[in-house]
């Protein structure tokens, strides 16, 4: 599971979902929405649940993190707890 926060001049967007390519790609077009002609106006907060053997998607995941902070996106990963301390816990905005 992942839970991510973008911030943006143009807006903000929480977004929380399974960690799968279409997932990504879906959050990745969220960015490009909020996106403005400085790539470096929008921030991304991502928190992503580890799991016992999920070392390929961790590599996954820190490679598609890589691209997004080369084309100028300022990515930050942090815990499950700070996203719940900014009023962004799962259970305030589980998937319907």
């Amino acid at each position: 599971m992942l839970q991510a926060r973008i911030i943006s001049t143009r807006g903000s967007l929480y977004f929380a979902a399974e960690a799968t390519p279409y997932d990504l790609e879906n959050l990745r077009t969220h960015i490009r929405d909020l996106q403005t002609t400085k790539p470096s106006d929008v921030r991304l907060e991502l928190s992503l649940d580890r799991r016992a053997g999920d070392d390929a998607k961790s590599m996954q995941m820190s490679a598609w993190l890589r691209r997004l902070a080369a084309d100028g996106v300022q990515v930050s990963v942090c815990t499950s707890a700070d996203l719940a301390g900014r009023g962004l816990s799962r259970q305030s905005h589980a998937r319907r």
